[in-house]
């Protein structure tokens, strides 16, 4: 019913089918139980959200800059999703380039990768080819940080809520 997928980022899913029937059982027994569920499975991912967040906090690589705060942007783009349709069900962690500032979107799969490069001193007049290159070390922090807690906290507080509800249904699932 539940597994936990690397694409761009780490979702949780839960096979929607189920889910659908589960939601149905729900609502038919009280609409309160659907919402409480969502919540759990919310503070769930939150504490995945949270463990990026912190790994962004920490100093950046080397003593790296932070440019125009891009790491405070990177914290507060960072978002969780529940979706709970009949087609699809899950958590979504991600950080989002549409909550960044514009010149800082191409920055989030940059900083994400073990190093990158950029150019020194860019003038926009010129070639790019002229510029200067250098590499920067990034700091991978979005899968490695959901990684260290997603095999436990999460994945049981996921699996506590949906056997929490079955159990409010009386076992009856259809």
């Amino acid at each position: 019913m539940v597994s936990i997928q690397q694409e761009q980022g780490i979702s949780v899913r839960i096979d929607p089918q189920e889910w659908y029937r589960l939601k149905k059982d729900l609502d038919a027994v009280d609409k309160k139980l659907v919402t409480a569920l969502r919540k759990r499975i919310k503070n769930a991912g939150n504490v995945a959200a949270q463990a990026v967040k912190d790994a962004l906090s920490e100093t950046p690589p080397k003593g790296a800059p932070d440019p125009d705060g891009f790491r405070a942007a990177l914290k507060q783009a960072t978002t969780v999703r529940v979706s709970f349709g009949a087609s699809v069900a899950g958590v979504k962690i991600a950080t989002a380039s549409s909550g960044l500032p514009s010149g800082q979107k191409p920055l989030l799969a940059a900083y994400n990768r073990k190093g990158f490069r950029h150019p020194l001193f860019a003038d926009a007049a010129t070639a790019r080819a002229t510029w200067n290159w250098y590499p920067q070390v990034g700091k991978p922090y979005f899968a490695e940080s959901i990684r260290k807690v997603i095999d436990t906290k999460i994945q049981d507080e996921i699996m506590a809520a949906l056997d929490d509800a079955v159990r409010a249904l009386g076992g009856r699932i259809r």
